[in-house]
């Protein structure tokens, strides 16, 4: 099979990780993003460098702040944005996608690929289209500024489904060229309750709201998530296993996603954490404003409890967190995240 050609939707963290890795790899590649500073910065550079886990610097084939002209001849349209701009991105390339083409969510968080099929529906395109979403980002990584990427880690397996499922197949004959890591679930209910940075991103992030506020610098994962606050996560994790449970779908648990992912098999979450080298030296947020919050809420959590109200399971501390989330941004996350007539 000929190599796919592939545009990368959002020049972030791993937007630009991927772009520098593919093309490294030898893959054409097209990098977009809304950000035109961003954009700017990435034409008068022209290269992404990349360090750590992959070395190099890229020269990107097309740097374009226009969707249409990153997306057009693209084989793969791997969509690497914070999951709250996936509607609002879907809604942006329905007018330029073509028979053929396949979208894929880096990550899907909780229903993305359902949202993403019902905004292109409703936005007039009838194409004929792959739709798939993953349940976590093939890096651990960070991008510091435009044109910079580092690399800290990539996981051994990423779980993939397609929608229909049918199509799961056909979707990663294309993107196992470039990434053998993706492997096939039997739907995109097994990723969406697969969504792993809704266990550890928005409970961790909330209890340490004082020292983000303060402006202190601690390590994410394993200073930001000690003892106490990881046995929280862990009891988020057991209302999300119920649900799947519900639904007749066995997932893995967050110990075993890090045993899995990152060969770290430690008796509880809290020791996992501090064993994962690809976490060593990221940082916690800055601010209370930040994706862990405004991201996993309301496309990881509220979609997470709908769910369970749905099919009777009850979900108090993933309630807790999302109302406690909703007072420190000031927001109703119940009504702005992905209930399930947005899915």
């Amino acid at each position: 099979m000929k190599k796919p050609k592939f545009a990368i939707v959002g020049a972030g963290n791993g937007g630009q990780s991927m772009a520098a890795h593919l093309k490294l790899m030898g893959f054409d590649v097209s990098i977009y993003d809304i950000e035109k500073e961003k954009i700017s910065a990435l034409k008068a550079l022209g290269t992404i460098k990349v360090s750590g886990a992959v070395t190099g610097e890229a020269k990107i084939d097309l740097i374009t702040g226009d969707i249409g002209q990153a997306i057009q001849g693209r084989d793969l349209i791997m969509v690497v944005l914070p999951s709250v701009f996936q509607a609002s991105i879907a809604k942006s390339m329905a007018p330029y996608l073509t028979d053929g083409q396949t979208i894929v969510l880096c990550v899907g968080a909780t229903g993305g690929a359902l949202e993403i099929r019902k905004v292109i529906r409703e936005a007039g395109c009838q194409r004929k289209l792959a739709i798939a979403e993953t349940d976590n980002l093939v890096y651990a990584c960070r991008s510091p500024k435009a044109g910079e990427a580092i690399i800290f880690g990539i996981k051994d397996r990423i779980n993939l489904a397609a929608l229909p499922s049918s199509d799961t197949t056909k979707v990663l004959a294309l993107l196992n060229i470039a990434f053998p890591q993706y492997k096939a679930v039997p739907n995109v209910l097994y990723t969406s309750l697969n969504n792993i940075n809704a266990m550890v991103h928005p409970a961790p992030t909330v209890l340490n709201a004082a020292r983000i506020e303060c402006k202190s610098v601690f390590e994410y994962y394993t200073e930001g998530i000690t003892p106490r606050v990881a046995a929280v996560c862990e009891h988020i994790d057991a209302e999300r296993l119920a649900v799947a449970q519900a639904f007749g779908i066995k997932i893995p648990s967050v110990q075993d996603f890090y045993r899995n992912s990152y060969g770290v098999d430690k008796t509880n979450l809290h020791e996992q954490l501090i064993y994962v080298k690809a976490y060593e030296g990221i940082k916690g947020p800055t601010t209370i404003e930040t994706r862990y919050i405004f991201e996993d809420l309301p496309t990881g959590l509220v979609p997470l409890s709908c769910l369970g109200k749905a099919i009777g399971v009850k979900t108090p501390t993933i309630d807790s967190v999302v109302e406690l989330g909703n007072i420190l941004l000031n927001k109703n996350f119940w009504e702005e995240g992905r209930t399930l007539d947005k899915l």
